[in-house]
């Protein structure tokens, strides 16, 4: 029984607390609002202010003014008349002087005296000009520019610029000799306007055995397919041929493609490395390893399957050649 009064005499407080209003008689009325210090955002407009950062920092090219070394060992005559040649003699680096002259010899970023570089640290025309032919050379047959790795890890040189061309020095000092800056930021479309007219015949004889962005189709072209080849894979080898086949464009090169290219084929090497494996015999892939046709034997990718639509009809070389004149 007392149970049950201290619960009836319990719910009747409740009921009293609730509808009473004895607590609030003498309150003040509640004005204006609690300042939260919360700053809410209109979207809209927040992007119209970030969009050309967004522009910006999507883009892998792009050398600021502020990355760039001005320094010289000596003043030019007249550093707002000097010409390139004048701020390489000065001891500027090719890229860097190319950036200040591109940009208007801005005062800004001023051409300063260095107080601890010498002139006998300053490349020759010579050693600047081989300096740039090993980084063309890596545009145009790697479509990378040379690793500033000085670990050991960087990847292999290739053999045609050391023991031919006698450019045996570590991949990062023909870097530092044109440039202070990770030349990853030097937009390195430049390579496609660079005429073959003057190059010398053993580069030449180099490239014809091949650019980046062909290997992979390079079986197609020198190979007969398999007898057996299962008939859902024809058009696709087909494809491969009429690439492999067709003299190297800059519409394939990966440095310089459409990006549609891979938008609507998926990932080139891989799509063909899984076309390779089904289209040859091992015996054939074994002796496009041996004679470097290949560097590897292809890996399988069972998740890279758009070969399966590439069509016999496609055409992806267009008529933007490497080897012009």
């Amino acid at each position: 029984m007392t149970t049950r009064r201290y619960g009836r005499h319990f719910e009747d407080t409740i009921n009293f607390v609730y509808t009473s209003t004895m607590a609030f008689s003498n309150t003040r009325a509640f004005t204006g609002a609690p300042n939260f210090a919360v700053v809410d955002i209109d979207p809209s407009a927040v992007a119209g202010c970030l969009q050309e950062y967004v522009n910006r920092g999507s883009k892998l090219t792009g050398v600021s003014l502020d990355d760039i070394d001005t320094s010289v060992y000596k003043m030019p005559a007249n550093p707002q008349t000097a010409t390139l040649v004048d701020l390489l003699e000065s001891g500027m680096q090719l890229f860097d002087a190319i950036i200040w002259l591109t940009a208007g010899r801005p005062s800004s970023h001023p051409i300063t005296q260095s107080a601890v570089m010498k002139e006998d640290e300053v490349p020759s025309m010579m050693e600047i000009a081989k300096a740039v032919f090993y980084v063309y050379f890596f545009l145009v047959t790697q479509a990378r520019y040379p690793s500033t790795d000085k670990t050991g890890t960087a990847p292999k040189v290739p053999n045609f610029l050391k023991v031919v061309m006698g450019l045996d020095e570590d991949q990062g000092d023909y870097i530092e000799r044109i440039c202070s800056f990770n030349p990853t930021q030097f937009d390195p479309s430049w390579v496609k306007h660079v005429s073959f007219r003057e190059l010398g015949q053993e580069t030449l004889s180099r490239f014809g055995l091949g650019v980046a962005g062909y290997r992979m189709f390079g079986p197609f072209g020198l190979y007969t397919v398999r007898p057996d080849l299962p008939t859902e894979l024809r058009s696709a080898v087909e494809f491969a041929q009429k690439v492999a086949k067709t003299p190297a464009t800059w519409n394939v090169h990966p440095l310089t493609r459409n990006p549609e290219i891979l938008k609507n084929r998926g990932n080139l090497n891989k799509n063909l490395g899984n076309l390779i494996l089904t289209s040859f015999t091992d015996t054939q892939i074994n002796e496009m390893v041996a004679s470097k046709v290949l560097y590897a034997k292809p890996a399988k990718e069972p998740s890279y399957r758009n070969y399966l639509q590439w069509s016999a009809d496609d055409d992806i070389s267009g008529t933007n050649y490497i080897f012009r004149q």
